[in-house]
This record gives C-alpha cells, sequence and structure tokens, in this order.
C-alpha cells in the first residue's frame, strides 16, 4: 500500500500539465495562449502528460500523448466557430529536452535519452 501512495505522489509531482488562458485585448480582440507538456521514457513512450479532456478531474494521464499539436490546437480553439471569430498571428513553440543532464551544461548524464521533457504552447488571435 505504502508503494502505491509513493508512486501516486511521484506521479503526481511530475507528472504533465495543460493550461489555456484567454484575454480580451482593449481593442475587442482575443488573444489565446494554450502549452501542454509531459514526460517521456525512450523519448517515445509517454509516462505522464497534461491532461487535454475538457472538465476532467485530473490534470494529468498516465501512458496517454496529449503533448501533440492536433489535441492542443483543437482544445483551444474549441467553441471558436460558434463566436464568430477567425484565429490568426498562430505560433507553436515545440521543445524537447534531455532529462538527465549536468547543470548548466548539455552534456547528458551516462543515461541519455532514457527520460525526455516535451512541451508545445500555441498563441494567437481571435479576431
Amino acid at each position: 500500500m505504502k508503494f502505491q501512495v509513493f508512486i501516486c505522489a511521484i506521479a503526481f509531482l511530475l507528472g504533465g500539465c495543460f493550461s489555456l488562458s484567454r484575454v480580451v485585448a482593449p481593442n475587442g480582440n482575443e488573444h489565446i495562449h494554450a502549452s501542454n507538456f509531459g514526460w517521456y521514457l525512450f523519448h517515445c513512450i509517454p509516462l505522464a502528460t497534461g491532461n487535454t479532456t475538457p472538465n476532467s478531474i485530473m490534470p494529468f494521464v498516465l501512458f496517454r500523448n496529449d503533448v501533440t499539436m492536433d489535441k492542443i490546437q483543437s482544445r483551444a480553439f474549441a467553441g471558436v466557430e460558434s463566436s464568430n471569430k477567425e484565429p490568426s498571428n498562430i505560433s507553436y513553440l515545440c521543445h524537447d529536452e534531455i532529462f538527465f543532464e549536468i547543470p548548466g551544461t548539455n552534456i547528458p548524464i551516462p543515461l541519455p535519452y532514457i527520460f525526455t521533457y516535451r512541451e508545445i504552447q500555441l498563441s494567437g488571435e481571435l479576431k
């Protein structure tokens, strides 16, 4: 029982996170920013990623890849059709990082690419 509680605590602390924010500018345009990140094994097997499911209880999911462009874009622009606004000036940022590395350098500790970090951000305007 203690081991299961320990695993759940580690998963909660190291789990991914999805965030979505919308801000209306004084000119009436709406700025949108969506971000999701997660941890991967061997750079391809998802361990814990942010949960992109709407109205979810858990902020992360285990062993499901939610750090993808299509999932973030569909969640960010959900409901845009009903508001009669058009997305514009859309930009993406994709970031992958080796988990085990010597701090301050890009030199991996003997186990490169065992655990990796992946993040995708989307930013744009709704006019």
